[in-house]
């Protein structure tokens, strides 16, 4: 089966059309996410279940992910008919885990328009990168991010323990 994405040429017609031709694995398309987003149609689901969102304003959006494209790698949906840019955050975060001025985290059973699989980079409400690909979010480094604040600075590999010079100096 040819490898898909959503920014094939091909594409630009009617998405069942495209499906259809193509016979993806809708699950597999979906990504982690296979369960909960559509292949073709917008879903309607309520905040605070599958994932917490984070609502900006689109202009600030905009410039957020022109300035910082390593977050087009997460969740990110853009509504150009609404103007409004949305983050996708882990399910477990929490509203005190979020203070960023000129965002709104949406309360729970708030609904959320979910585009489809295979609207990227399109008119209206799309994904900035196909669904199937997207990293989560570390909050901590989306409000860092936001705020303008630089991002903690991880260890990825845990340091070997030090041994005193004492200890190694032992006949």
């Amino acid at each position: 089966m040819p490898t898909l994405t959503p920014a094939d040429p091909s594409q630009a017609g009617n998405f069942e059309d495209f499906f259809h031709d193509n016979n993806p694995d809708y699950t597999r398309y979906g990504g982690p996410y296979g369960t909960w987003i559509h292949p073709t149609l917008v879903r309607k689901i309520s905040n605070g279940h599958a994932f917490q969102t984070v609502r900006i304003p689109y202009d600030t959006g905009l410039r957020i992910l022109a300035d910082h494209p390593a977050l087009e790698k997460g969740p990110v949906i853009v509504n150009d008919f609404a103007r409004i840019i949305v983050f996708l955050l882990p399910a477990d975060t929490r509203p005190e885990h979020w203070n960023v001025p000129g965002t709104r985290f949406l309360r729970p059973g708030v609904t959320v328009e979910l585009p489809p699989a295979a609207a990227v980079r399109c008119r209206d409400i799309h994904w900035t990168t196909p669904p199937a690909t997207h990293q989560p979010f570390v909050v901590s480094d989306l409000t860092a991010t936001l705020t303008g604040t630089p991002v903690p600075v991880r260890q990825t590999q845990p340091q070997p323990p030090r041994t005193s010079r004492a200890a190694g100096s032992r006949r």
